[in-house]
């Protein structure tokens, strides 16, 4: 996990529940917002740390603890204020194991490491947060063996590599009867300021959603 450190002099404390236990802090370092951090299930522990750019407005990244462990499980970038990528510990083993990439606020493409092993072995493309094609490698060598395509959020064709040479072998076609319910389109969110500012918790942003955590193989 990549480090960041929420702390400085200039400190601004607040109690959200009143329980004698500062909830909010909003952290100044040379007169300028610096980061915020929050207890968002009043545990007494950091569940969310946002850090800004050097405006002290718009912001840089984010961290986030979803299951209230103690450990980040999404780390959030921002380029000029919009959420550009999205790096999460899907597994809550305190190790990243997928990525994704956001345009106009949807997901554009991901990235999963499904043996947790530190590479990618699942790559996806998204079309305004369905995904419309999706490679994986089953065998471990580091190259796709498995292809499928999608169309509306629905799988409609795979193409298989049976003999590792990195070109399709065989193609299957899905069943028109096959086909069930589309997932919804997946969406790159942000916590927002007023949501800090009350100390609301926030599901992950890939729970549930198509190609992430539901684990296609």
């Amino acid at each position: 996990m990549e480090a960041f450190e929420c702390s400085g002099k200039e400190v601004t404390r607040t109690d959200v529940n009143e329980d004698g236990r500062a909830d909010i802090e909003h952290v100044r370092r040379n007169g300028r917002r610096f980061c915020s951090k929050a207890d968002m299930n009043f545990d007494g522990k950091t569940d969310m740390e946002r850090f800004y750019e050097a405006d002290g407005e718009r912001v840089a990244h984010e961290l986030h603890d979803f299951d209230f462990d103690g450990r980040i499980d999404q780390l959030s970038f921002y380029e000029d204020g919009r959420l550009t990528r999205l790096e999460l510990d899907t597994s809550f083993d305190n190790a990243i194991d997928t990525w994704l990439w956001c345009s106009d606020g949807w997901v554009s493409r991901s990235e999963r490491d499904r043996r947790s092993n530190g590479r990618p072995d699942v790559w996806e493309v998204y079309e305004n947060g369905l995904v419309v094609e999706a490679s994986y490698d089953n065998n471990n060598d580091g190259r796709p063996d498995k292809w499928d395509v999608f169309q509306g959020g629905k799988l409609v064709l795979t193409k298989h590599d049976d003999d590792g040479d990195g070109v399709p072998d065989r193609t299957d076609e899905m069943p028109l009867q096959s086909l069930g319910p589309a997932d919804d389109a997946l969406r790159c969110e942000r916590v927002e300021e007023a949501e800090i500012a009350t100390a609301q918790p926030k599901r992950p942003v890939a729970q549930g959603s198509q190609g992430v955590s539901q684990g296609v193989p």
